[in-house]
């Protein structure tokens, strides 16, 4: 067996920061002090930095510098989607299987007098855009998919979830954290009218978000200060971590079709390999992203293979534990048909551009040790 250090395979969770990125960011950190929203030049040296920042950005992800406001991650993002835009009487449709960052709010919504419709995946773990016509009310005003479902993979045909609520006059934000910088897009090409991202997926540093919001759409904040962001995200913000995000951006951009070809090709390896062991198993989900790979271990407990791993210094994951930090079966899995004693036989496995061959080989070894 190959001897290793640490082997990361729980990039879903969160990416190392690239070192590019970090050194980025300590040289705006050594430099770049002042307040962005002092006139002198020295807090117009930071506005420069985070300014330059949105209209790189906007230019990634094709839509307007004026569309693109920074937040603290995804989950900030999703609040001010969902929170800003709904109220009282209104109709939210969402997915039962999304990320607590949209299934806690939709709790808090329902709270206040807003209802909520919950459209459940198939087995193949995709929203039906015919499940979400079905229900569509003469009140409902806001529609919030996710692109990429975070445990499973799953990717969801969200053009055709944005064509339907573009048709019916419904606002569509998706929760695309998983998705950006590992997938194209171009938000001029889709109706979404709300778009939430994370730094820490793409190998940028954490604590620093955006959203997307087109032009046009009148946001309620929830949050009050001195009005910076148009007044919809207050509070000072960190030059450092909004240019280290739009450099990972860049980065993750520039090299997208090297690390999908990485990643496709590791992932492959890793299955060919399995699939010459004795090991039964099932990967969950289709059609899915590249490199998160749900997969039931049919002999072995789940829970008690991510400890066993990581004894041997790998990292995955298992169950819900991106919510609570605890290891609780999947609520996604169990959306998709998956009885409870199958889901806590079933982990997730997520390859970075960091992963080699020789890891994966060690992983393959490490699992045949573990479970047979």
């Amino acid at each position: 067996m190959i001897k290793t250090k640490n082997l990361y395979f729980d990039t879903a969770a969160t990416t190392p920061l690239d070192l590019r990125v970090a050194n980025h960011m300590h040289e705006i950190n050594k430099d770049i002090y002042g307040n962005p929203s002092s006139i002198h030049q020295t807090g117009q040296k930071a506005h420069n930095i985070i300014e330059r920042s949105r209209k790189k950005i906007a230019e990634l992800l094709h839509c307007k510098q004026s569309e693109i406001y920074f937040t603290s991650g995804g989950s900030e993002s999703n609040n001010i989607a969902l929170r800003g835009v709904l109220k009282k009487g209104d109709h939210f449709i969402t997915a039962s299987y999304e990320h607590p960052a949209i299934l806690e709010v939709a709790k808090y919504l329902e709270d206040n007098n807003i209802e909520v419709s919950y459209i459940k995946p198939n087995s193949n773990g995709t929203i039906n855009p015919k499940d979400l016509k079905k229900e569509i009310k003469s009140n409902t005003k806001l529609v919030s998919i996710m692109a990429v479902n975070n445990e499973i993979g799953t990717i969801n045909p969200f053009k055709e979830i944005s064509d339907i609520c573009k048709d019916n006059n419904i606002y569509f934000h998706s929760d695309a954290v998983q998705y950006i910088g590992k997938q194209k897009i171009n938000l001029n090409k889709l109706n979404i009218d709300m778009l939430s991202l994370g730094a820490h997926k793409f190998y940028g540093p954490k604590g620093i978000g955006a959203i997307f919001i087109k032009s046009g759409i009148s946001i309620n904040p929830f949050i009050f200060g001195g009005g910076q962001e148009k007044g919809i995200r207050p509070g000072t913000e960190n030059p450092s971590l909004i240019s280290g995000m739009c450099h990972a951006l860049e980065i993750a951009t520039k090299d997208f079709e090297k690390n999908s070809s990485h990643i496709n090709n590791m992932e492959d390896l890793f299955l060919k390999l399995l699939n010459e062991t004795k090991i039964n198993y099932k990967v969950n989900g289709s059609p899915r992203l590249k490199g998160i790979i749900n997969i039931t271990f049919f002999d072995y407990d789940g829970h008690s293979l991510l400890l066993n791993l990581d004894m041997k210094n790998i990292a995955i994951s298992f169950g819900s534990a991106c919510a609570s930090g605890s290891a609780k079966t999947s609520s996604a899995l169990l959306s998709i048909g998956l009885n409870e004693e199958i889901a806590n036989k079933t982990v997730r496995i997520s390859i970075g551009k960091q992963i080699t061959d020789k890891n994966i080989y060690y992983l393959i070894d490490t699992l045949k040790e573990i479970i047979q």
